[in-house]
């Protein structure tokens, strides 16, 4: 599990910065789809497992525990952000600087919808998969339930090496979690971080692009407005959660069992050891696809063409 990490962990930051230097928003696409959704699949079913079962895509949510899961997405924004808020007060104008997305929403109208289609559309897919899907469901397996959800969101708050959204990429990695574990289903979770990065994105391009959101003063000194308005935007977040937490309890008949995810492909083969040779033939074609894509897209974008 730890070496799937890493290996998910360089692909993102290698294969995955270089198509997104390439073009920002179809090298993003790439990134969630090759460098964690592919790869997760992959490896599920190259271990003899189910990979619809263990990546937690079997159990078929109810509307109700989808849209509590929409409304746990909202107010997890705003207990990170809160968090984030009072978080950036403590550290050097130039991180917050150095890790600003706002620079990520200039460009064309066309370029920034499809930047917020792919952060809101299929980032939160593709990331609810590998991180709760592949990577939590294998820590359950091995760990207890509260245990495998802090590292999960340890893991899901590492991949992102944002140093200035930690708090809330922990809260929200944690939020998530126990939204896949408790109904048993990604899907819950995904419309949490569906709507987490849709706020996001609509408040990034409304923002001006030449000021950096909650950078302190020139001295270091923290503002105390932006602290109050931290401090209140989290209690208003943090106060729902746990609102949202007993509905989403009330709207699960039973939280999902660990081995719940286990199903074989062959039943005369043991799971849960990666075999390369038992990869099936159309995950190999995918990412033969996925690294032809990947040439000709930074062969497109070449600097000067």
């Amino acid at each position: 599990m730890a070496g799937l990490f890493l290996a998910l962990l360089v692909l993102q930051v290698v294969a995955g910065g270089a198509a997104q230097r390439a073009d920002q928003v179809l090298g993003l696409a790439w990134s969630e789809l090759a460098a964690f959704l592919l790869p997760v699949a992959m490896v599920a079913a190259g271990s003899n497992l189910v990979p619809a079962r263990f990546l937690l895509l079997a159990r078929r949510p109810t509307a109700v525990q989808v849209g509590l899961g929409a409304l746990a997405g909202l107010a997890g924004f705003a207990a990170a952000s809160g968090l984030v808020g009072l978080w950036t007060q403590l550290l050097p104008p130039a991180w917050i600087r150095a890790f600003d997305l706002l620079a990520r929403f200039q460009g064309t109208p066309l370029q920034r919808a499809g930047l917020v289609a792919v952060a809101a559309g299929l980032a939160p897919v593709c990331e609810e998969i590998a991180f709760r899907g592949y990577l939590q469901s294998a820590l359950r397996l091995r760990l207890r339930d509260g245990t495998a959800l802090a590292v999960g969101a340890v893991l899901f708050a590492t991949m992102h090496l944002n140093p200035v959204s930690l708090p809330g990429l922990l809260l929200l990695g944690f939020l998530f979690g126990w939204l896949a574990l408790r109904t048993g289903s990604v899907w819950p979770g995904v419309a949490a971080h569906a709507v987490n990065n849709a706020v996001a994105s609509a408040i990034a391009l409304a923002a001006p692009l030449s000021v950096p959101l909650s950078v302190p003063d020139i001295a270091g000194r923290a503002d105390k407005a932006e602290v109050f308005s931290a401090l209140a935007l989290s209690a208003v977040g943090l106060g729902a959660l746990p609102a949202l937490r007993l509905a989403v309890i009330r709207a699960t008949a039973e939280p999902s069992a660990p081995m719940e995810t286990v199903a074989v492909l062959d039943p005369t083969k043991p799971a849960g050891r990666f075999r390369a040779s038992a990869v099936p033939r159309r995950y190999l074609f995918a990412t033969a696809v996925a690294w032809l894509s990947l040439a000709a897209l930074m062969t497109w974008r070449v600097p000067g063409r």
